[in-house]
């Protein structure tokens, strides 16, 4: 049979697999594996471990003695093997193990035996190729033609059914009722039902007739399966989602966490055995570059489809790495083993910096060009050989890296680089490929490859400085900000050097211009640049204007990563401001997003103050609807990020008001989830509570217009105040007091009385946070609905994507 290994999961049998046949059949086999890790323990202690094992019942086997790579010394040393016969159980074998042997080095034994099995059969998701399977489903064969790592390779044909509520915009776990719609061969259908059981048998119905290889839904993970399956046992009704029957769903459950001194939600998952189920809600790669881009991540860290979509970019990387060890027979550590060097007070001021940054002029400038370092960080780390056991090995002593004097090894290629290197050439052949792609179908899925591909790149330099990373070490880290200064200072010297003044310089990226240099100065520049760096550096675009606001604490400090800049093309590019946070209100987001469209087509900043009373209409039309209740109240919701239990707050701030209250009305947030309100009263004069959470939220309560009118103004202050016009001016043209003293809150009832069901109008024009504008395909509008069942879960919110003309 020729076709794609479709998926692979731990089973009773040893691994179960699915394959997708050229011929469209979907087929069943099993192969027998028994994973394995590696212990390093003195011979001494052998009669203990075969005590532990024979505690542990015939399944767990001592297998031999091997001699194995240590990764960081780069010798070979001694480590004895033992055999799971379970692979269902791994994990509780190797723990029985730890608990006896606390003080001894352990190796591969947290990696999964599906990536075990993936690793040792040199197999990865997707790949095409000749499978032999015997009568009785045994996978007796395998000749795979082709790559984990290639460029043109087919994709099997899949069928998928579209499942999520009928009201989009809120998640499930906000809303008292739920109808759930499907969608499949081009028709979708609204599951309506008097009880449990007809919706759970109307559902089982649509999954048995469309045979769904994937099913994309939304809000799947955290809400909608896991309500199913509580009404699928309560009602002893089965839940037929699995295309396998004797395989259970794989569930996880919501988590909070601690991470750099800011608290993480991590939403819970629910994956299918033999199809796939994907939440876009739920998946940062979906979001980020759609099926191409997630396909190309699986295939590339041999990690299955569905749980690619669920990690992070980080376990993606972490990956990786662990297939090119296991490959070269070099011993994985189950903890990180390099703990950072001593260093005196002053080598630790000397190392414990970020990338350089050369503080912008504050205000409007004009003929502004951006050059751009090319995957700067991952680059700098293959040019250099930079990798967790080559800084500072023990076989070298040349000083190699600026300022810190870190040495790096010559005898030997590094982990990091051996495996970013073709992540780099891959991305590179993907983009140019979308440069000359002819058709629109293929420059997309061109561009989800390589964006997807960049996610891993951006994480690299990250990761090598994370404190749990498997091959990190924080030398490394500091080593190629070293080198990033070191390129920045040279890059700046090689500018000036020829006549150019520096505007502003962020790590790897730098602003200049110079009087009467055209685009082709600038081309030269960035190529003698590449070639004295060694890292490709590359002529963003020249700005008519652009603006680096002054910081909202200080009006005499600049801020490095908050600018917006138009193009001759009339294109923005906008960092840091309103119209690109997600926390900022659509209402407000709308009105600097019109403002900055209409200044975009100013040729420069005199230009721009002659506008100055167009973009005072811009803004009376839009605080005209906010003044008289004609606004949707989805475009006043802002978010918030809970920090704490409901009861753990002491003060009374805005996320603390709402976490109470949804908690009184029986939804409990999780920390590190997002808050959703409506501000009522920011006075709290005639509304104590100030705010409501969106879930609570009726009409009928309205709104303080004098709080969200503060709001818009305040959005297009930061890009007027550097042409004379101070927040009071604007607020007298627009004929409002001056808000210097405490507002007056207003309290307007909205017109909109269906607010649940309201669509975001134009939501992907004011809205910008991708690259290149553009809407996911997967993420279809819905039609509306009324719920007929409660139910309770738990979900993540989601971020507003990119505007047409902003990028």
């Amino acid at each position: 049979m020729r076709g794609w290994l479709f998926d692979v999961y731990a089973s009773s049998n040893g691994m179960t697999l699915w394959f997708i046949s050229e011929t469209g059949k979907r087929v069943l086999s099993y192969t027998p594996f028994v994973p394995k890790f590696y212990i390093h323990v003195d011979e001494s202690k052998l009669g203990l471990i075969e005590k532990i094992a024979s505690h542990l019942g015939q399944r767990c086997e001592i297998s031999k003695w091997r001699e194995m790579t240590e990764i960081y010394s780069g010798q070979s040393i001694k480590v004895l093997e033992i055999c799971i016969n379970d692979t269902l159980n791994f994990s509780k074998y190797v723990k029985a193990f730890e608990a006896e042997l606390p003080y001894y080095a352990f190796f591969n034994s947290d990696l999964s035996p599906v990536q075990m099995f993936l690793f040792e059969r040199d197999l990865f998701p997707l790949a095409y190729g000749k499978y032999t399977i015997s009568n009785d489903g045994k996978l007796v064969e395998q000749d795979i033609e082709d790559s984990f790592d290639a460029i043109d390779y087919k994709l099997p044909p899949l069928s998928i059914m579209y499942l999520k509520p009928s009201i989009l915009e809120i998640s499930p776990k906000y809303q008292q009722n739920i109808t759930i719609e499907v969608e499949y061969d081009e028709k979708s259908y609204i599951i309506e039902a008097e009880n449990a059981h007809e919706l759970i048998t109307r559902l089982n119905f649509h999954v048995e007739r469309c045979d769904p290889d994937l099913i994309m839904s939304h809000y799947g993970d955290g809400s909608i399966f896991p309500w199913l399956v509580s009404l699928s046992n309560k009602f002893k009704v089965p839940l037929k989602l699995n295309r396998d029957p004797s395989a259970q769903f794989v569930r996880t459950h919501d988590v909070s966490y601690w991470s750099y001194g800011q608290i993480i939600h991590k939403a819970g998952s629910f994956e299918l055995a033999g199809r796939w189920h994907l939440d876009v809600e739920n998946s940062f790669i979906m979001d980020q570059s759609d099926l191409p881009g997630l396909f190309e991540l699986a295939r590339l860290t041999r990690i299955p489809v569905q749980r690619q979509a669920r990690e992070t970019i980080g376990t993606g990387l972490s990956s990786l790495q662990l297939a090119w060890a296991y490959k070269h027979n070099i011993l994985i550590p189950a903890k990180k083993q390099e703990w950072e060097q001593f260093k005196s007070a002053y080598q630790l001021l000397l190392s414990d910096r970020g990338g350089l940054i050369f503080l912008p002029k504050i205000g409007y400038h004009e003929n502004v060009a951006e050059l751009d370092f090319a995957s700067m960080y991952p680059t700098l780390m293959c040019i250099h050989n930079i990798s967790p056991e080559t800084v500072n090995c023990r076989c070298c002593n040349n000083q190699k890296v600026p300022e810190l004097g870190y040495t790096l090894c010559e005898n030997r290629k590094g982990i990091v680089p051996e495996t970013l290197e073709p992540v780099l050439s891959k991305r590179a052949a993907y983009k140019r490929r979308e440069k000359d792609a002819m058709t629109n179908s293929k420059k997309h899925e061109y561009h989800q490859r390589q964006t997807a591909l960049k996610w891993l790149l951006v994480t690299c330099f990250g990761y090598l400085g994370y404190k749990n990373a498997r091959f990190g070490k924080i030398e490394a880290h500091e080593s190629v900000n070293a080198f990033s200064r070191d390129a920045l200072l040279k890059a700046k010297a090689i500018a000036e050097g020829h006549g150019f003044e520096i505007v502003h310089g962020i790590v790897d990226c730098l602003w200049l211009k110079k009087d009467g240099a055209n685009t082709d100065d600038y081309i030269k520049l960035s190529n003698e640049i590449s070639e004295k760096t060694g890292v490709n550096i590359s002529f963003d675009g020249i700005y008519k204007w652009i603006l680096f606001p002054n910081s909202r604490t200080d009006p005499e400090i600049p801020t490095a990563n908050r600018y917006v800049g138009a193009y001759t093309n009339h294109e923005l590019k906008v960092r840091g401001l309103e119209v690109r946070r997600g926390d900022a209100p659509l209402f407000v987001r709308k009105v600097q997003a019109d403002v900055l469209k209409l200044m975009a087509t100013a040729s420069g900043i005199e230009e721009l103050k002659r506008m100055i009373f167009e973009i005072i209409q811009v803004m009376k039309t839009h605080l005209e609807r906010l003044a008289t209740g004609r606004i949707d109240p989805l475009e006043l919701v802002i978010k918030r990020t809970i920090s704490k239990e409901a009861d753990e707050y002491e003060n009374q701030n805005m996320q603390a008001i709402v976490a109470k209250t949804m908690a009184e009305g029986g939804v409990a947030l999780m920390p590190g989830e997002t808050a959703e309100f409506i501000i009522i009263d920011s006075t709290g004069k005639k509304y104590p509570q100030k705010v409501k959470p969106f879930l609570f939220y009726k009409p009928e309560d309205g709104y303080d217009v004098t709080k969200y009118t503060e709001l818009a103004i305040r959005s297009i202050e930061v890009l007027l105040s550097p042409l004379g016009y101070d927040y009071n001016w604007i607020a007298k043209q627009l004929n409002i007091l001056s808000f210097t003293t405490k507002p007056k809150s207003k309290l307007i009832t909205t017109r909109h009385r269906n607010q649940r069901t309201a669509k975001i109008i134009n939501y992907d024009t004011y809205t910008p946070d991708t690259d290149d504008g553009s809407r996911s395909q997967y993420q279809k509008p819905l039609s509306n609905g009324s719920g007929v069942l409660s139910k309770q879960s738990g979900s993540r919110e989601r971020s507003p994507e990119d505007g047409e003309y902003l990028r």
